[in-house]
């Protein structure tokens, strides 16, 4: 458990210990090495707050409380080392899928289409699409960016079969985005899905996939519902598209 939940779990605190918590929570690492008299002379409290503070929260007294406090520190510590080493996998994980991937087929698609449609289906997923569109602007190559889930079902109703809709999802999941790939698919369109290496239900609809490689982070939120999503592997492979697509179609 967490400073933070065992704070949650107290009704009440007086404004001597939200004083006292406030320099705790801002300064863990010093705490620790701190003694009783050294902490309330820097928030200018007293020993026996601080006594009460730590028995307030559970602990026998401050130097338990202080060891505790240095196992989150280390523990944060070594997440830290954890997830850049994360994302150095992910990124070599990306690039292995990138280069096995046969992005010409999907270049010539790009190069082909009539139209160009491109979805995100959340704020992360736009966000990258509109740096692809805004590199392929510069190459005279205009896509049109679907800004929700309504204007994809219109495109669909509108859509040909010399068009391309390019589909950027996080889960390749959803009941929406699910049904509207089928559309496509019984009308031909040309599709594009780029998720995250897993089978999920836009990458089997799509006959032209990329996929790329997000670990999610342990310890962003306490909230177990809440979904913290990573993009950069996306941007590498959104940017290899691109630099394909440059290096094989575009003419100067």
């Amino acid at each position: 458990m967490r400073l933070e939940e065992r704070i949650n779990q107290v009704h009440s605190f007086s404004n001597t210990e939200y004083v006292l918590l406030e320099y705790i929570i801002s300064a863990k690492s010093k705490v620790v090495n701190m003694q009783a008299a050294e902490l309330a002379s820097h928030t200018y409290t007293s020993p026996a707050s601080i006594t009460r503070l730590s028995k307030k929260l559970g602990f026998s007294g401050f130097n338990e409380f202080k060891f505790f406090l240095k196992q989150e520190v280390s523990e944060l510590k070594t997440n830290k080392n954890k997830s850049w080493h994360l994302l150095q996998a992910d990124i070599e994980k990306t690039i292995n899928l990138t280069e096995e991937a046969n992005l010409l087929p999907i270049s010539r698609l790009i190069a082909e289409a009539k139209n160009i449609f491109i979805f995100g289906t959340d704020w992360g997923e736009r966000n990258t699409a509109e740096l692809f569109v805004r590199n392929f602007i510069a190459v005279g190559v205009y896509m049109t960016i679907i800004p929700s889930i309504t204007e994809l079902r219109w495109v669909s109703e509108k859509v040909q079969k010399d068009d391309l809709i390019i589909i950027i999802s996080y889960s390749g999941e959803g009941k929406d985005v699910t049904e509207i790939s089928q559309l496509l698919k019984l009308k031909k369109v040309k599709m594009v899905a780029i998720t995250p290496l897993s089978k999920n239900p836009l990458s089997t609809l799509s006959s032209n996939n990329l996929y790329y490689q997000a670990t999610q982070l342990e310890g962003v939120s306490d909230n177990p519902h809440a979904e913290y999503n990573l993009f950069t592997t996306l941007h590498i492979v959104l940017d290899a598209l691109f630099r394909n697509y440059f290096d094989n179609f575009y003419l100067p």
